[in-house]
């Protein structure tokens, strides 16, 4: 099928650190009238198509044409933040209020349809809920490549470029550890060498991906799918969630309840000497395997229960 873009809700950021709830809804709200035409826009799409399953990777606008269509087909809603749904997932009493919050939103983004909850770990499935709990899903790229031990440097992914002046700042104390890190600062160059032992990279996909193959350790702001491909590749994890993000809050203590990484308020990376060189695979690779096993039974139970 071709692809068609359309435009979606999006978060707002303070200093371009933070989440920002009051931006984000005052532009949500703002932009209502063109929220309903992106509706209508989908309607189209699936007349014209005539789709057996539509699949729906966490996105708001699809959730909502799923909840105020009822003449339309099955619907399997995808990502990890279904898991806050499960009773197997990890516990956060002192983040109670946010997650309230996260999980009313989740129900949202799932309601009237069959759940894939992504996770780091095998849980049971919740046909009741339907609920299908599968691994995560991850770039071909990143089985083409093989995972070298002992790497020289430190790789470091930035979602908001505001965090930038805390690894240069530890970076200068702390010389002799090699980083790279890639961060989204507009109109950075390519590559910029900010000293012997840092360079930062504009965000590259395929060139992460390849650097992340050759280091010794991944820190990151706690993103699912880096987290998941550091794991695949056997590289420990130093997590600082985004600022106001309960989602990567929660992930970070997850994969640090895991044991693939530690779990940190700020990018202090004195922490990085507790991580050992390398992280056991097996188990994570064969769990990853499953995937489209999974796949195969949300869509079959979406299936089923729109008869």
């Amino acid at each position: 099928m071709p692809v068609r873009q359309l435009p979606t809700l999006e978060f707002k950021y303070k200093n371009n650190r933070s989440v920002s709830n009051t931006a984000t809804l005052l532009g949500l709200f703002g932009k209502l009238p063109k929220y309903f035409h992106i509706l209508k826009q989908l309607d189209e799409i699936v007349r014209e198509t005539q789709p057996d399953v539509i699949i729906n990777f966490f996105e708001p606008m699809a959730a909502f044409y799923a909840i105020t269509r009822h003449k339309r087909p099955p619907v399997v809603a995808i990502g990890h933040q279904f898991m806050f749904q499960h009773p197997a997932y990890f516990h956060a009493p002192q983040l109670w209020k946010q997650l309230f919050s996260m999980r009313a939103y989740t129900w949202l983004l799932g309601a009237q349809t069959t759940k894939l909850a992504l996770s780091f770990y095998d849980a049971p499935d919740l046909p009741g809920k339907r609920i299908v709990v599968g691994p995560p899903i991850l770039r071909k790229q990143l089985f083409q490549l093989e995972s070298k031990p002992n790497g020289d440097f430190t790789l470091v992914y930035l979602l908001n470029h505001g965090y930038a002046d805390q690894i240069i700042s530890w970076s200068k104390k702390n010389p002799r550890t090699k980083l790279h890190c890639f961060y989204d600062k507009p109109y950075a160059p390519a590559e910029f060498q900010h000293s012997p032992s840092l360079t930062f990279h504009k965000l590259d996909g395929e060139k992460f991906l390849k650097m992340m193959a050759d280091c010794r350790h991944v820190v990151c702001t706690a993103g699912f799918e880096s987290v998941s491909e550091a794991a695949w590749l056997g590289k420990p994890l130093f997590l600082v969630p985004v600022e106001n993000h309960v989602e990567q809050q929660v992930n970070a203590l997850d994969a640090q309840q895991f044991g693939i990484g530690l779990a940190e308020k700020s990018f202090n990376l004195d922490r990085l000497a507790e991580l050992p060189d390398a992280l056991p695979v097996g188990k994570f690779r064969d769990w990853v395997a499953s995937a489209p096993e999974k796949l195969f039974a949300a869509i079959e139970l979406a299936v089923k229960s729109a008869r």
